[in-house]
């Protein structure tokens, strides 16, 4: 399954929430993580999320059943998702 992880969090939790998507996913943009998992990683990463948050935290996951399905387009300087190590 195809996961896009974002995150709005207070500046000092921004730490605690890199760090435990880019365990897993690839970190495309500041708050912006995604990549190919199975369903029980993403119950994972939900069940490390709900254990790091408070109120403040607000995270979006969007989700398809393949990465086939989902279409991108990128304009300006950025990279292209997949080109660069992080």
């Amino acid at each position: 399954m195809f996961v896009l992880i974002t995150y709005d969090v207070p500046a000092e939790r921004t730490d605690i929430y890199r760090k435990l998507l880019r365990s897993r996913l690839e970190h495309l943009q500041q708050s912006v993580f995604y990549g190919d998992i199975t369903e029980g990683q993403l119950v994972g990463i939900k069940q490390d999320i709900k254990s790091e948050l408070i109120d403040e935290d607000s995270i979006y996951i969007f989700q398809a059943d393949v990465s086939a399905a989902v279409e991108y387009t990128v304009l300006g300087a950025g990279d292209e998702p997949g080109s660069r190590f992080t």
